[in-house]
């Protein structure tokens, strides 16, 4: 007997949803505890009311499912949820008695669950960017809620391009935990769209090789630029990936969300070369963005020059590594391959074209805001 078998049995019994649930361990041996605290009970009771646990204001059933390829293994963190907690101890342990009468693989049926689960989860989200809205609390209805108050990190990968041979749901969930060897949450979004949540610790504290001095930020960083990597390395196309700082995903998911999704656009219209999109790195990038046209083409036709100094292409991008490197002349010097007079000179002709001396604060935030206008404007 399979489990939707038994679900259906159960539904029949009592006329009311049987919900098919995942709960930690600790959780359920919680449960458990509140049981055997409650004053006036004896133990026959007690043991019958483990068979069928009435908390939270519903009634819980283990299900009883093992492993082919491990039939001494039992999990108890599957169980059925009906929510009604004045169930009749006669139906109440008859239900109990047909959970633990089923006998399946529970691998599989592990699988299929989460499987539902995040698919569920992705409708919910999608749904919510569709219409603009932003809810802070997921709801109750969904199932992976129980499993989100933990401090996880989220990441939204982006595919594009009509050559781009993204696996789905199974291959991508196998990849992602073979490369974390342990579990990941992987949530479908739209077709090439996902979003993937990872442990907090496992990001920011397994690392016994952790300098001091590194911050979270960085390690994020390290860890987004290691993701990419891996799934360039499995799938051809083009990929983008954002990542955002930990959070409890019952709580803020969905702004959360909207936060990694604009940093993947505003890091395509920006930095064009790179694929790995940090919300910090952006703020800028995110105000400019915001500036109506008007301003801007006023802006940009106030330096002369200007113009013929952006449509030079070694020329900008000595602009985009002077601004990268902090406008240290030395260190832009060595990350272009050139002299560091070449360099002045370089840095001299936008002077003398525009007005604007890049080596000065003032002059630099100024060419620094016409850089970014400028990809504005094209995009």
């Amino acid at each position: 007997m399979n489990m939707q078998e038994v679900r259906s049995r159960l539904e029949s019994i009592i006329g009311k949803p049987a919900e098919l649930v995942r709960i930690e361990n600790s959780r359920w041996q919680r449960l458990l505890q509140a049981v055997e605290n409650m004053q006036g009970r004896d133990e026959e009771t007690i043991a019958a009311e483990r068979q069928g646990i009435v908390a939270e204001g519903a009634t819980w059933f283990p299900l009883r499912a093992v492993s082919a390829s491990e039939p001494e293994r039992v999990s108890e963190e599957w169980l059925f949820r009906i929510d009604e907690d004045r169930l009749e101890p006669s139906v109440r342990q008859l239900i109990a008695l047909l959970a633990q009468s089923v006998s399946v693989d529970w691998t599989e049926g592990i699988a299929q669950k989460a499987e539902s689960g995040v698919q569920q989860l992705g409708y919910w989200l999608a749904e919510q960017l569709e219409h603009g809205e932003s809810p802070q609390e997921l709801p109750d209805m969904l199932v992976l809620k129980s499993r989100l108050f933990t401090e996880m990190i989220p990441f939204l990968l982006i595919c594009e391009g009509a050559q781009n041979t993204l696996g789905g749901y199974e291959e991508l969930h196998q990849l992602l935990s073979t490369f974390l060897e342990r579990e990941v949450l992987v949530v479908p979004l739209h077709d090439r769209e996902w979003l993937l949540l990872v442990d907090r610790l496992d990001v920011l504290e397994v690392s016994e090789e952790r300098e001091d001095e590194e911050s979270d930020q960085e390690l994020l960083e390290a860890f987004g630029l290691g993701l990419y990597e891996l799934i360039a390395s499995e799938w051809t196309g083009i990929f983008n990936l954002s990542v955002s700082e930990p959070l409890q995903p019952a709580h803020g998911l969905v702004p959360a969300l909207r936060l990694l999704r604009e940093s993947v656009y505003l890091g395509k219209t920006f930095h064009v070369t790179r694929h790995v999109h940090l919300p910090w790195e952006l703020g800028v990038e995110r105000l400019v963005y915001g500036i109506p046209a008007v301003q801007r083409e006023r802006f940009m036709e106030e330096f002369e020059g200007l113009d013929a100094i952006l449509a030079d292409g070694e020329t900008l991008t000595t602009l985009e590594t002077f601004f990268q490197m902090n406008c240290n002349v030395s260190e832009t010097a060595k990350r272009l391959y050139v002299h560091r007079n070449t360099l002045i000179y370089r840095l001299d002709k936008v002077k003398q074209e525009t007005g604007l001396d890049v080596r000065n604060f003032g002059d630099a935030v100024l060419m620094k805001l016409a850089v970014l206008l400028d990809k504005v404007t094209k995009d």
